[in-house]
């Protein structure tokens, strides 16, 4: 009976603890995209995807979600649409906060034959 009770309230605990660390992640990024330079690094990341792959279509159709922002640096994922793109379809883009790209990869190279 004791193990049982322990057991439920370890696991009780344990989601408890899980869900509050998502929950801060979560208000993390959503700060990040409020954020005032967002819209002008979201462009800039959107014009480097359509200039790369010679297309604008699908860095029209992608959702691209801030990750960091530090020291005038940010790191965005791209990700393309489904069903337009790709399911898991990603580009990597570090971007400084002038608008500036440092780099820019696509996590599945083959995703991408087009990719200059």
């Amino acid at each position: 009976m004791i193990i049982r009770c322990s057991f439920i309230l370890v696991t009780l605990v344990a989601l408890l603890v899980s869900g509050c660390a998502t929950d801060n992640e979560v208000l993390r990024k959503d700060a990040l995209a409020r954020d005032p330079t967002w819209p002008t690094i979201r462009a800039a990341a959107e014009i480097e995807i359509a200039h790369r792959e010679g297309s604008n279509a699908w860095s029209y159709r992608a959702y691209y979600h801030p990750q960091q922002h530090t020291n005038g640096v940010w790191v965005v994922v791209a990700e393309g649409s489904y069903p337009g793109g790709a399911e898991g379809d990603y580009i990597d883009l570090v971007i400084r906060d002038g608008g500036v790209i440092v780099s820019a990869s696509p996590r599945r190279p083959t995703a991408h034959p087009h990719w200059k």
